[in-house]
């Protein structure tokens, strides 16, 4: 399980699931940003920059590699996904998760890290 800004900069391994025909669900929560670095600029009340990225189709970037893939718009897609088929394929899948950029994410220990852990006016969901 990823975001899509961390599979950009490292989803290299998946070239390996691939020559070596493992079947490695890929989980991509998909934003089309930096959503960590977003919403920890926000609730550490800094400047709001460079957490952007482009709107990417994970589904075709599976499909020009030739592996299966699953768009997942609402919780109900994945109640309907066959885990159970996904599980017995040669090779990977790719689930293309696509997620609400403004849900903020359990990271009160990237906080706790930077020091502004409890320092925030927005109540984390934790």
């Amino acid at each position: 399980m990823t975001g899509d800004g961390a599979m950009l900069m490292y989803g290299g391994d998946i070239t390996v699931a691939i020559q070596e025909k493992l079947p490695v669900i890929f989980v991509i929560l998909n934003d089309s940003e930096y959503g960590m670095v977003r919403h920890g600029q926000q609730l550490g009340h800094a400047e709001e920059v460079g957490y952007t990225l482009p709107k990417i189709n994970f589904y075709e970037y599976a499909m020009s590699m030739g592996i299966e893939a699953i768009v997942v718009n609402t919780p109900q897609d994945l109640k309907l996904l066959d885990i159970k088929t996904i599980c017995s394929r040669t090779g990977p899948t790719i689930l293309d998760v696509r997620v609400d950029k403004k849900e903020v994410p359990p990271m009160d220990n990237r906080l706790k890290s930077l020091g502004t852990f409890g320092k925030s006016k927005t109540k984390l969901k934790l």
